[in-house]
């Protein structure tokens, strides 16, 4: 196994913590998650600006070279958790958030075993290659309809699923730009899958 690959599943394995969030939020409702959920994101930003200022500093195998200096995708992920659960529906946000963390986590693997070609900043069109964009798209369908129709939810449309699968994909694979700076993909996925499924549903 390579050293990129190895470091890669250690990285997505810390991000699968997410799935805690989605269980709990299953099994309880949207003000119990945000609860602790909230104090839990001021939490993440306050020891990201500690470590950014040098007070102290995580295992560099947990850190992208690329998050030395930069908020970490963590951070991204539990505020966008945050952001989803509190403005969407239970089971879009629920179905978003399995697509960013289970979709992510293939995509990643899939990039770390195809190599530097899959980092798209070292690209002239910045684009995934199209076999890991499949890999994010498939998995982000799959493990999303699982989630849709899981006992207790609301069900969404297949074809609900899917937009948000394509979505998830396009967030994924094409960095987003505001004025100049790229969004991170760990808040960008579960945002514009949601969107895109709320919009399907009319509402």
């Amino acid at each position: 196994m390579s050293v990129i690959l190895s470091k890669e599943l250690l990285r997505k394995s810390i991000h699968l913590a997410g799935m805690l969030i989605l269980v709990i939020y299953y099994f309880t409702d949207r003000f119990t998650v945000l609860f602790w959920l909230v104090p839990l994101v001021f939490v993440t930003l306050q020891l990201e600006w500690m470590r950014l200022s040098g007070s102290f500093r995580y295992p560099a195998v947990l850190l992208r070279p690329s998050e030395e200096h930069r908020v970490a995708g963590y951070v991204y992920s539990i505020t966008a958790a945050c952001i989803v659960i509190a403005l969407f529906p239970k089971t879009i946000a629920i179905t978003a958030l399995t697509m960013a963390v289970l979709g992510d986590f293939s995509s990643g693997i899939a990039g770390a075993m195809w190599g530097k070609k899959a980092d798209v900043r070292q690209m002239r069109l910045p684009i995934k290659p199209v076999p890991i964009l499949l890999v994010m798209l498939l998995v982000s369908f799959f493990t999303g309809y699982l989630a849709a129709h899981a006992p207790g939810l609301a069900p969404l449309p297949v074809y609900s699923v899917a937009l948000g699968a394509l979505g998830a994909t396009l967030a994924d694979g094409v960095p987003w730009q505001i004025r100049g700076r790229v969004l991170d993909d760990n808040l960008t996925i579960p945002l514009v899958s949601a969107v895109l499924m709320l919009v399907s549903t009319g509402f």
